[in-house]
């Protein structure tokens, strides 16, 4: 690995799979601006060859720019994050002020986000779009103590989220009515969540494969094998009881929504079952928001067929337009 990354100076080195005698590597190197390259890694004649590329077209595009930073949650925790720019804005050409932002918690929700080449944030980038990703606590990979103080707790997960939006507002990084959250899987969670709770803060809210109903994906859950240990440590930990599931479920409250949404989710899915969508699409009928459903048929959690995942960027980015507006930053 040393070796490797000797070579590979500031990037993201992804170990695939060696050789029985370890002489032969296969790996991927990213950053935050370079898409996945394929490599191959000769010990003997220590030298790494290029095999091929993920998303080649974009490679001549100009990327967004990825800064880490941190914020302050209410209670004084740090939350480490990053922000991705527009290039228009990374080289100074706008000003870094009263941009329209997307605030976009990553998924898991015990996952986290890294300093690495992140597809969906450069695709907003490149709409002129800012982006802000947080490991509130829960995330992984800061220590048990920020780990577990979000998987005790999922409100102040929600809230870390929230701080860092309000966090750009008060630092006149974004404009105080264009700030759009999405996100997918808990980060769908969370913004539909967001959409509930905060509707004096999100411009519009989008949730990709997205949990909707705590209570049924419990069920769902327990329908696996160790199911019902994965339940009690993935949600029922976070809560007090059946009341406070019930209460930070987005399905429960859509009538309560009035911040425009968009609802995309493949039919497919074996990680959030599609019924989590057909719920909240049902629920969402008898709110005032402004909605954009769309179906993926065969689709899984991931998105990896070409065709929807190039349906799902021009759906959102459709969205995303309508109710943040074009950017002076996009190219």
């Amino acid at each position: 690995m040393a070796k490797i990354e000797a070579k590979f100076e500031g990037y993201q080195i992804n170990i695939i799979e060696q050789t029985r005698d370890g002489n032969k590597v296969l790996f991927k190197a990213n950053t935050p601006s370079i898409p996945p390259n394929l490599y191959a890694y000769d010990f003997a004649k220590d030298k790494a060859r290029l095999l091929a590329r993920d998303y080649p077209e974009i490679s001549k595009t100009t990327l967004g720019d990825v800064t880490k930073v941190s914020y302050p949650a209410r209670d004084g925790f740090k939350i480490p994050g990053y922000v991705t720019t527009p290039a228009k804005i990374a080289s100074g050409e706008i000003a870094y002020k009263n941009q329209p932002f997307i605030v976009m918690p990553h998924g898991g929700p015990y996952a986290r986000d890294t300093k690495s080449f992140d597809y969906l944030a450069q695709f907003m980038a490149s709409r002129g779009y800012s982006v802000l990703q947080m490991n509130f606590r829960g995330s992984e990979g800061f220590g048990h103590a920020h780990e577990q103080a979000g998987r005790k707790n999922w409100e102040i997960m929600q809230e870390d989220v929230e701080d860092g939006a309000r966090w750009l507002i008060d630092k006149g990084y974004a404009g105080k009515d264009r700030v759009c959250i999405v996100g997918w899987s808990y980060g769908g969670y969370a913004a539909l969540m967001g959409a509930v709770k905060t509707p004096d803060l999100y411009t519009c809210a989008a949730s990709i494969a997205g949990v909707t109903d705590l209570q049924d994906m419990i069920r769902d859950m327990r329908k696996y094998r160790f199911g019902k240990h994965t339940a009690k440590h993935f949600i029922l930990k976070g809560f007090d009881g059946k009341k406070d599931i019930r209460e930070n479920s987005p399905v429960k409250r859509a009538r309560e929504i009035t911040t425009p949404v968009f609802l995309a989710h493949g039919t497919d899915d074996v990680n959030v079952h599609f019924d989590q969508f057909t719920r909240m699409k049902k629920a969402l009928r008898k709110s005032k928001a402004k909605t954009t459903f769309l179906k993926f048929k065969g689709e899984d959690h991931y998105f990896y067929d070409y065709e929807n995942r190039t349906k799902l960027l021009k759906g959102l980015n459709k969205f995303l337009t309508e109710n943040l507006g074009d950017s002076t930053a996009a190219p």
